[in-house]
C-alpha cells in the first residue's frame, strides 16, 4: 500500500474489485504507466458528440413543436423569435442535448451536484448532490449561423417515464454552468457542469418559495424557458443522515489528468456525483465539502480510458467517517462506451 495512505491514517481500505460483462477485458496482465494515452477527456467529448441533435423548424409567428426520438417535445412560440432586437421570420435550426440515467452522465461527464437558490443551513452554500429529471442543452440559429436572441420562449415537455415513471411535485429549474477545460475562455464538451437553481420569474410557477418550479401535466414535466444552454429539471437529494467526505486511491500512472471517479447511490438511477478534488501530495481523489451521507450505500466508479475504449472499476461500498477506499490494478476492465453505459444503468 502506497505511503499517502498513511498520511490519512490507518483505515482498513475496502479493495474495489471489477464489476463487468463476460465480454468485458479484465486487465490483470495490464502495465500501467503514466501517459496520455489513458486520457479519459477524448472519450467524454466522443459521448457528449455522440449525444448532440439537430432540428429545424419555421419561425413564421405560429406555435412549432419538435418531437424528439426520446418522446420529448420542444415546445416554440415562434412570434418571439428575433434576431438582434428585430423578429425573424425563417428556418431555424435547434441544437439540443439530452441527458438521462447514470451511464450517459459519466461517459458525457454531465453530474448532478448543484447550489440552492434558498440556503437555510452552511451546507446549502456548497454543491449538493441533485436528483435530476432530465439535463438538456438547447441553442437555436438561423441557418446562416446568427445566434437567435435570449428572450425566446419554448419549454420542454420530458415524459415522467424517462426517470423512472414516477412523477415528483418538488422538482425546480436549474441552469447549468460548463467547465471550460483547457483554459482558452469557451466551455468544452467533456467539461462538467455545474447547477445553479433558478429563481421565479414573473409567470413562473413558485408556491411561494422563490424557486422556479417544474409542474407535472399529463405525466410530463414542463420546464418553461427563455435563455439558451444547460438546464436540468432537479431537486436536492435530502439526506438526514451525518455527513462525511470519502478518499479514493487509483493505481499509479492514474491522476486527474487522466481519470475521474464518481459516486453513484443506490435507488437513485439519476444521481451522480463527481469526486473531482485531486490532491497531488496525497495521490487521492476526494469530496472537499463533507457532504456525503454517512451509511448510505454507494457505488464507487473509476474510469479512464486507453486506444478508443474504456477503463473501469466499480464497487458497492457503505460511506464511512473519511472512509479510505483503493482501486488495484486487477480491478480494472476495459469495454466499449456502451458496455459501460449498460453496466452503469444496471446497477441497482
Amino acid at each position: 500500500m502506497k505511503t499517502k495512505l498513511f498520511i490519512l491514517g490507518a483505515c482498513a481500505a475496502l479493495v474495489l474489485a471489477a464489476c463487468s460483462k463476460d465480454e468485458n477485458q479484465n486487465t490483470n496482465d495490464f502495465t500501467l504507466k503514466a501517459s496520455e494515452e489513458y486520457s479519459i477527456a477524448a472519450l467524454q467529448a466522443n459521448a457528449m458528440k455522440g449525444l448532440k441533435q439537430k432540428f429545424v423548424f419555421e419561425a413564421n409567428g405560429e406555435e412549432a413543436v419538435i418531437h424528439v426520438e426520446s418522446g420529448v417535445k420542444i415546445r416554440v412560440q415562434t412570434s418571439t423569435v428575433k434576431v438582434g432586437g428585430q423578429p425573424y421570420f425563417g428556418p431555424v435550426v435547434v441544437e439540443y442535448v439530452e441527458v438521462f440515467g447514470r451511464g450517459a452522465m459519466l461517459t458525457a461527464n454531465k453530474t448532478t451536484s448543484g447550489l440552492t437558490n434558498q440556503p437555510q443551513f452552511e451546507d446549502d452554500t456548497r454543491p449538493q448532490p441533485l436528483i435530476s429529471g432530465g439535463e438538456f442543452f438547447v441553442d437555436m440559429k438561423t441557418e446562416e449561423g446568427e445566434s437567435i436572441d435570449e428572450g425566446a420562449e419554448y419549454q420542454l415537455e420530458v415524459p415522467v417515464e424517462l426517470t423512472g415513471g414516477e412523477a415528483d411535485e418538488d422538482m425546480t429549474s436549474w441552469t447549468g454552468n460548463q467547465e471550460d477545460t483547457d483554459g482558452d475562455g469557451e466551455a468544452d464538451d467533456e467539461g462538467d457542469v455545474t447547477w445553479d437553481e433558478d429563481e421565479a420569474g414573473d409567470g413562473d410557477d413558485d408556491n411561494g418559495d422563490g424557486d422556479k418550479d417544474v409542474p407535472v401535466e399529463n405525466g410530463e414535466y414542463i420546464l418553461k424557458l427563455k435563455e439558451f444552454g444547460w438546464c436540468n429539471i432537479d431537486k436536492l437529494a435530502e439526506y438526514p443522515n451525518p455527513k462525511t467526505t470519502i478518499f479514493v486511491d487509483v493505481p499509479n500512472g492514474f491522476d486527474d489528468t487522466n481519470s475521474k471517479v464518481y459516486l453513484a447511490f443506490e435507488g437513485q438511477q439519476n444521481m451522480l456525483v463527481s469526486l473531482d478534488h485531486y490532491d497531488a501530495g496525497t495521490e487521492l481523489f476526494g469530496e472537499t465539502y463533507n457532504l456525503l451521507p454517512l451509511g448510505e450505500q454507494c457505488h464507487i466508479i473509476f474510469a479512464s480510458g486507453q486506444g478508443g475504449q474504456w477503463i473501469y472499476s466499480i464497487q458497492t461500498i457503505t460511506i464511512t467517517v473519511n472512509g479510505i477506499y483503493v482501486v488495484t490494478p486487477g480491478s480494472l476492465v476495459t469495454a466499449t462506451q456502451a458496455d459501460v453505459i449498460n453496466m452503469l444503468n444496471s446497477l441497482p
